[in-house]
Parts: C-alpha cells; structure tokens; sequence
C-alpha cells in the first residue's frame, strides 16, 4: 500500500488489473516485440526448461532454440540498475527462467521528451498444469518466426482455467535511439 501510495504521489502509472489494453500505435514495436517475446517464452516453455536453458544448456529441440533466442532477446534489453541488489542474476535470462506468466500493456506514459517511460501490465500467472497444455500446443499456435498474440494464447486456454491477476509496472529509458528496460520492477498485489 505503502509503495503505491509512493508511486501515484510521485507520477508512476498505476491500473487496474482489469484495464483495457493499450492503443498498439501508442507503444514503440521494439517494446511490443519484447513483450510478445515474453509471452512466448513463458507461455511455450516450463519453468524448468527456462531454468535449463538460463544455466546455460543449449537446447537441442526446434521449440528451445526458439526459446533460448527470445530469452536472449528479452535478457538484451533489460539493464540491471544495480547489478545484485533485486536478486542475484547470475545470468542475464534469469528473470524469464523464474517467471510464470502471461502480460498484457495495460498503459503507456512518457515523459514530455519521449525518452523515459513507464508501462503498466496486467499480469496473468500461469498453473503448471496450463502452462504444460500450452507447451503442448506450441507446434499449432506457434507457426513461423511471429510470436502469437496473447489473445490467440488466451483463446487456446479452456474456460475452466482460473488465473491470478496482478499488476506491474516497468520503466523503461531510451539510450541511443534504443529502448531499455529497467530490471527492477514494482508489483501490485490484490488484497
């Protein structure tokens, strides 16, 4: 309560776990890209595969590989601010590897130079048992080089599955024309 109160005084974006999402035009491709390749990542792999693959482990099977590059591309744009103090990373696609979730652009806010900003995400946590159904289905949702959309993820999924919603907000700065997300990141949790 204490941190959201700090984030709304300070100018922090903060919805609903319910928002709609945000106008595609609105959030630069590169972070949409970043997104849709954290869905695939979390929504197409298990915890443990991530894990393996975040130790280091080149995975043989086409649908790892493909993996192991989103988790690449995940882990290149995020900047540790101060390296160990979140979490010990020991490897940059750590955060993917301990994640289980599935997140949707709620919101999107710059500053007036258009070079900082904050996104704000619905955030779905993911069962073991569905995130297997989805790994099974990867072949069928999956197709081509293109990340499925969440929706085509979320259409996959049957009506009987309940999901936890929490929100999140990152920041993200643009250095050099390039778009970097910041690794700590601020949590909301329904209470």
């Amino acid at each position: 309560m204490l941190m959201a109160m700090l984030l709304l005084a300070a100018g922090a974006p903060v919805a609903s776990a319910a928002a709609s999402p945000a106008p595609s035009a609105i959030v630069p491709a590169e972070i949409e890209r970043h997104y849709r390749d954290y869905n695939l990542v979390n929504a197409f792999s298990t915890r443990g595969e991530r894990t393996l693959i975040a130790s280091g482990r080149a995975p043989a099977q086409p649908r790892l590989q493909r993996i192991a590059r989103a988790m690449q591309r995940i882990a290149d744009r995020i900047d540790d601010v101060d390296p160990g103090m979140v979490m010990d990373r020991g490897n940059a696609t750590h955060e993917t590897a301990m994640r289980s979730d599935l997140i949707r652009v709620a919101s999107w806010r710059t500053d007036k130079e258009g070079d900082e900003a904050w996104v704000t995400l619905d955030v779905s946590t993911l069962e073991p048992a569905t995130n297997v159904l989805l790994v099974g289905r990867f072949d069928e949702l999956a197709k081509g080089d293109t990340a499925p959309s969440l929706d085509a993820i979320l259409a996959a999924l049957p009506r009987s599955v309940s999901v936890i919603h929490t929100t999140e907000v990152h920041h993200w700065r643009r250095i050099d024309g390039t778009w970097r997300r910041e690794a700590a990141t601020v949590h909301f949790l329904a209470s």
